[in-house]
């Protein structure tokens, strides 16, 4: 197991595990930048979508009553989707590496009155007690999960591709873009912008869109692409979740 996003990558990019699995995007808040970031820097390709119907469970230490809950620990992404359950314990948050440290500390620990946000298969890992199902806010709550290699997917014929693209800074570059997709039949299922890093107001874009990138009209814009872009980084093709 590893402790956070960031141990994943490192793990994969050393070959020390053939695959590993990192949340991508959540229902209720968005991207996930840590991944995005290490997916644009580090040597990987995107092998397999899964998406996940996300439940947090709140445990504490056996015998603990929910009322007495003055903290609630937890991975920052589980603790932004529990918003509302926090609030009404009135309850301070804490940070975690991830939701099972979370659960692990309040178990080795002891803590009294600090509950933690975990799926419920912690609780019966560490022994704790579930004070509250499904503490997520809101229903329709999903992660999509990327799997990650040090390649990408045959064909399958039910493809998606994920890729990066830095535009050149001149009137008219991200309608060209997209009219390079349009123009060759080539659907886009996502467009994100992000922060380049280098200065304010600089953007880059991830872009997912239907089809494997040895299609040939995928193939053929992102020919045009290394021609008129930036720069471009394809992330990975893989099959479509079904």
């Amino acid at each position: 197991l590893c402790g956070d996003i960031s141990e994943i990558f490192e793990h994969v990019t050393a070959e020390k595990c053939e695959f590993g699995i990192v949340p991508m995007e959540n229902s209720l808040e968005g991207s996930i930048g840590m991944t995005a970031e290490l997916l644009l820097k580090e040597d990987v390709k995107v092998q397999k979508e899964i998406v996940l119907d996300i439940h947090h469970s709140l445990m504490a230490l056996p015998g603990t009553d929910i009322s007495d809950i003055n903290e609630v620990i937890s991975h920052p992404h589980a603790l932004a989707q529990c918003k509302g359950t926090i609030k009404g314990l009135g309850a301070k948050s804490r940070n975690f590496p991830s939701t099972a440290e979370a659960a692990k500390e309040a178990a080795e620990k002891s803590l009294k009155q600090a509950a933690a946000l975990a799926p419920k298969v912690a609780a019966n890992m560490y022994g704790l007690e579930i004070l509250k199902d499904d503490a997520q806010d809101g229903e329709g709550n999903q992660t999509r999960f990327f799997v990650i290699s040090k390649s990408d997917h045959e064909r399958t014929g039910n493809d998606k591709t994920s890729l990066v693209i830095g535009l050149k800074d001149r009137p008219g570059a991200l309608y060209d873009t997209l009219k390079s997709f349009a123009d060759k039949g080539v659907n886009l299922t996502k467009i994100e912008s992000r922060p380049s890093r280098k200065a304010l107001g600089d953007y880059i874009f991830y872009i997912d869109l239907e089809g494997h990138r040895e299609d040939g009209a995928v193939s053929a814009v992102l020919e045009e692409l290394k021609e008129s872009a930036a720069f471009l980084k394809v992330l990975g093709s893989y099959p479509k979740f079904l």
